[in-house]
């Protein structure tokens, strides 16, 4: 009999077992996969990020505002090519959770100079920006709503109280597969012309466009400065920085669900490992007849070893293949109800971490039971049986 054929017939020894074993290290690696998909989703604003881009924002926090004044001071800063601005508006359809969607003001009239990842047809912009109170959304939110160019869509205010009317004058795409879709935009000049006069000529912050990035520290000290000490004092930040800014306030979340995703490693190492070290004790006997027949200490070693680099195998592909469709299901779950979220991608990195661990658990959890195995002495092996 050849070591191959042995190896095949010491793997079916416990059908039963072996498929038990490699059945929760599947579920383990599935694991590991959703849970570093839901961080990287977490990360998504952060992901589509561009260099060239710049915000203002208040010093003192995200919630506050900045006068709308700020704009031709910050348009006039030298490397500075495009200005727009923008904030939350935070309304709602109903006080269902699943009827949630970012909805936000901007500056019509300039913000896709800014944002020029938002794609939609010529007349539908221009439409939108001779509208006041027209909309632009997302296809994904258009396409969740059923919505068409030209439907009305009311929102109750939280932070601008009252009912909001808003005509949906477009509906744009994402340049590229990871943009947002699932936001509504409308005109500034809506929410400015209705709100009591102290809230008029504020907004949340400005988005700059600049001409090198390479000068983007110079342009925010140059922005930070000329409102130092004034009663509204700005912090001027990459995109990304902002993203971040945002990320931080769930930072603790996302920790736990890090540590927990490689808790899910260190459980399919003992699963692992437990079933083997079951096995080698359960095949004393045999292995310690292997060594009397001829078998040196390494193909006893090698023998435990392939068992636990199969299990490895088997979980790695079953589990990076059933991960994705599982992961979209979830989602379409969660999004019936709590809303749309943003396009969810399991990165190529994650299946290959995944993977690559999967196959280091298996041989890691296998080392210690193959080691014992090959130290067996013969006389022990035999004598312990008896």
């Amino acid at each position: 009999m050849t070591f191959a054929r042995l190896a095949l017939r010491d793997l079916g020894r416990n059908p039963l077992r072996l498929a038990l074993t490699v059945l929760a290290a599947t579920v383990g690696v599935v694991a590991f996969i959703f849970l570093q998909t839901v961080i990287d989703l977490w990360y998504a604003g952060v992901a589509g990020a561009q260099a060239d881009r710049l915000i203002v924002r208040n010093k003192t926090g995200l919630t506050q505002e900045l006068p709308l004044a700020y704009l031709q001071r910050i348009a006039a800063v030298p490397g500075v090519s495009a200005v727009s601005y923008a904030g939350w508006f935070g309304g709602a359809l109903s006080e269902e959770r699943s009827d949630f969607f970012p909805n936000v003001f901007v500056d019509s009239a300039t913000y896709l100079e800014v944002y020029d990842e938002y794609v939609a047809p010529e007349e539908e912009i221009a439409a939108w920006r001779a509208d006041p109170c027209g909309a632009m959304v997302g296809r994904k939110l258009a396409d969740r709503f059923g919505w068409q160019v030209g439907d009305r869509v009311t929102l109750e205010g939280s932070i601008y109280p009252g009912t909001w009317d808003f005509t949906i004058r477009g509906i744009y795409e994402g340049r590229s597969p990871n943009v947002d879709t699932t936001v509504l935009a409308f005109g500034y000049r809506c929410l400015n012309e209705r709100v009591e006069e102290s809230q008029q000529d504020y907004v949340g912050y400005f988005a700059l466009r600049i001409d090198d990035p390479a000068l983007s520290v110079q342009v925010a000290r140059s922005v930070d400065a000329m409102f130092a000490n004034s009663p509204w004092e700005t912090k001027t930040e990459s995109e990304r920085s902002f993203q971040l800014s945002f990320v931080a306030m769930s930072s603790a979340i996302l920790s736990a669900v890090e540590i927990v995703s490689y808790v899910v490693l260190l459980i399919i190492l003992l699963v692992v490992g437990n079933t083997l070290a079951m096995g080698v004790r359960e095949k004393t006997r045999d292995l310690a007849t292997l060594r009397a027949l001829g078998f040196h200490r390494r193909h006893v070693l090698a023998l435990v070893l392939l068992e636990s680099l199969f299990i490895g195998l088997v979980a790695a592909a079953l589990g990076t293949l059933l991960a994705p469709p599982l992961i979209e299901n979830f989602a379409g779950i969660v999004q019936e109800q709590f809303g749309t979220l943003p396009e969810i991608r399991v990165r190529a990195g994650t299946v290959i971490l995944a993977a690559a661990a999967a196959l280091l658990v298996g041989l890691a959890a296998g080392a210690l039971p193959a080691l014992r195995a090959s130290r067996l002495a013969i006389a022990e092996g035999l004598r312990e049986v008896a």
